[in-house]
């Protein structure tokens, strides 16, 4: 006795294998994509690209409160760039995020530990350290705007970016 092949039953094979390679387990999930905002203290979200005025270089009303809330399932790792700033050399600026540093400058991201470069935000958290901050004690020239462009972004285990990318703008300009 003989089986007869046909091409039914060739096709059937041909698909029965398609079927049982293409759901082989070592095939990666959907690959999520982390998500975070940008808020201030009360929990208001800031807008990308927003800019933040001040009139003054007062500790208690130039400084600008904020708390990053990581709004994924997984884990982030932050950094903020001095992307930009000017009418000013960046030495009269505070920003704290996670460590606090006096004085910044452009192009440099913060922390600026090479042994622990981001900032780590578990899934509906906001970051651990408190009193996070940009503030601006300098003066400038009186007509030139003090302008900071500060960017948040996502970063990879060794700070490099790896992500979207938040800006805000801090600008002071004297009464």
């Amino acid at each position: 006795m003989y089986m007869k092949i046909t091409s039914s039953l060739i096709i059937s094979a041909l698909i029965a294998n398609f079927v049982i390679f293409s759901c082989s387990k070592d095939e990666p999930g959907p690959v999520e994509v982390l998500t975070y905002q940008v808020e201030d203290l009360e929990g208001d979200v800031f807008a990308d690209n927003e800019t933040i005025d001040f009139s003054t270089v007062v500790y208690e009303t130039a400084t600008l409160n904020f708390k990053v809330r990581n709004t994924s399932s997984k884990t982030i790792a932050m950094r903020i760039e001095v992307e930009s700033m000017s009418g000013t050399d960046g030495s009269l600026m505070e920003l704290c995020f996670g460590e606090c540093y006096y004085g910044v400058t452009t192009g440099s991201s913060y922390p600026s530990n090479p042994s622990s470069p981001n900032v780590n935000i578990e899934p509906g958290q906001t970051q651990v350290s408190s009193g996070d901050h940009f503030f601006n004690s300098d003066p400038g020239d009186g007509t030139t705007p003090v302008e900071y462009i500060f960017k948040f972004y996502l970063a990879d285990e060794t700070g490099n970016q790896n992500g979207t990318a938040f800006r805000i703008k801090y600008r002071y300009t004297r009464n």
